[in-house]
């Protein structure tokens, strides 16, 4: 990768994956999972290969206890990866918080006292001498219980060394399994997370664990240097969830530890980009476009200077190939786009244009870049199709639309269209205008059954009067497509997608 990156002499072959995501996601303002949404994750989780999901926190409810033991069960029955997960609960060092745990019949919990005194005297109103003795009476209660412990030095960035040190010392003794050492504001920089690792592998004999929140956005960068130092297992959430501004994202930890330390952990990487946009559905949290690894544009490429080098050779753009972690390749035209680019893109979508075509249409997209409106796969669609009348002949088309709601009235639409060589009208109703569009579609005769898996709207420009974007991932009966639809009108930029949606499941 780079002679620059220099592997240190104690760091791990492996490293142990503990995912948070259902306990720090829900974290995050406004984000609760319902027991079915935890199951949904927490089997996608197992499937992706992380060592331990931490699946609840049993103390916070009634509804919460029985999550937590959904999962438990759910996980334990039915494993797509060949093995199960350890399952996880999160408790305080208190008597009740580790009963109801143990009640979870989980494997294993992850007991929580802060380590400073900020934390002791301004919020748990604790001297140092009753904080060690809840650890050591709670430790002991979930051992008796016969699950293994994981105890966690909350805000151990700003401790007194010398009590954080005690207090680690203590938990090990009194039989956790791993100490998990938090740097609960993530102000360490990785030259003091490596100190911060090193002394506690100096000072304690139990594997050591860390976790880094992100609010300087310094969580990955410790999370290796942490590794480098010795330590065993890093503390994450899938797209970063957690509070504030989140914690170390699962899927740049994985990655950074395989391309950059060498050091292998059990996640299947390929599967990154589906589960990072199943916890996108479920949390309602968008993955921001650019975001490493997972983000929807970090393989898509205007084409242009680097869509030239990476024709000859990938490489030179990229360090991780877009299949490893679940995505793909894809080249979209711009602004500063030339006539070879035009050509070539166009080629790679199937399309065969003369020249006066290509001049048109690159005439059109710099006409609305310089608008201001972003040139995305599908404008770039909406260009190409009004320009070469490529949507004349398609299997299935829209004909007439007409969608009706508002305050106190049932979403309903009908549809005329054409699907094969036959016209139909239909009518059916929905939760809200752009489901009743769709199941309207599907009532026609002829359309394959299909669900919608993924619906994102963003606006491509400014104003009231700004271009939508509608993206789609439909799954159909030969599995999932993507597909878009553009449009200062939202309804109709989410016909056109579904239009688009049902070509391509038909293909």
């Amino acid at each position: 990768m780079s002679s620059f990156n220099i592997p240190s002499s104690g760091m791990p072959s492996r490293v142990r994956i503990f995912d948070t995501t259902l306990t720090q996601g829900e974290l995050v303002p406004g984000v609760s999972f319902s027991a079915d949404e935890k199951v949904e994750i927490a089997m996608a989780l197992d499937a992706l290969g992380v060592d331990v999901i931490e699946a609840g926190f049993p103390a916070a409810s009634e509804g919460e206890r029985k999550a937590v033991a959904e999962v438990v069960r759910a996980v334990k029955r039915i494993s797509r990866a060949g093995f199960s997960a350890d399952i996880c609960a999160l408790a305080r060092a208190r008597r009740t918080d580790i009963e109801l745990a143990l009640e979870s019949e989980v494997d294993s919990i992850h007991i929580f006292m802060p380590a400073s005194k900020l934390h002791l005297e301004k919020r748990l109103r604790l001297t140092e001498e009753e904080a060690l003795e809840q650890v050591i009476e709670s430790i002991a209660l979930a051992k008796s219980g016969g699950v293994e412990v994981q105890f966690s030095a909350e805000d151990a960035s700003r401790a007194d060394p010398e009590f954080l040190w005690k207090l680690c010392k203590e938990a090990e003794e009194a039989g956790a399994s791993r100490i998990n050492l938090t740097d609960s504001v993530g102000i360490l920089t990785p030259d003091g997370a490596k100190r911060m690792v090193e002394e506690a592998k100096a000072r304690l004999s139990k594997p050591i664990s860390v976790a880094f929140h992100n609010d300087l956005g310094m969580a990955t960068a410790n999370s290796l240097a942490a590794v480098m130092a010795g330590a065993d297992q890093v503390q994450v959430s899938v797209n970063g969830l957690g509070p504030k501004a989140g914690i170390a994202p699962l899927e740049q930890v994985v990655v950074a530890l395989k391309e950059i330390l060498n050091v292998e952990t059990n996640v299947q990487t390929q599967l990154l980009a589906e589960v990072s946009e199943l916890v996108e559905r479920l949390s309602g949290v968008p993955v921001y476009e650019i975001m490493p690894v997972v983000g929807p544009l970090v393989y898509t490429y205007e084409a242009g200077v680097h869509v030239h080098a990476l024709s000859i050779d990938p490489a030179t753009y990229e360090s991780i190939p877009p299949e490893e972690v679940g995505r793909r390749r894809r080249f979209i035209v711009g602004k500063l786009s030339g006539r070879t680019a035009v050509i070539e893109v166009l080629r790679e979508m199937g399309y065969k244009v003369t020249d006066e075509q290509v001049e048109e249409i690159l005439a059109k997209v710099k006409e609305l870049a310089d608008k201001g409106v972003r040139i995305t796969e599908g404008v770039f669609q909406s260009i190409v199709n009004e320009i070469l009348g490529r949507k004349e002949g398609r299997w299935f088309e829209i004909k007439e639309w007409l969608v009706v709601t508002g305050s106190g009235i049932t979403p309903t639409a009908q549809i005329k269209a054409k699907v094969g060589d036959k016209e139909f009208r239909a009518a059916s109703y929905g939760v809200g205008p752009v489901d009743a569009l769709a199941n309207t579609i599907r009532s026609l005769k002829g359309i394959p059954d299909f669900k919608l898996r993924r619906f994102r709207l963003r606006a491509i420009s400014s104003g009231t009067d700004a271009i939508g974007e509608v993206l789609l991932r439909i799954l159909g009966p030969e599995g999932e497509v993507e597909a878009s639809g553009t449009s200062p009108d939202i309804l109709e930029a989410s016909l056109k997608a579904l239009e688009d949606s049902v070509n391509r499941i038909k293909a």
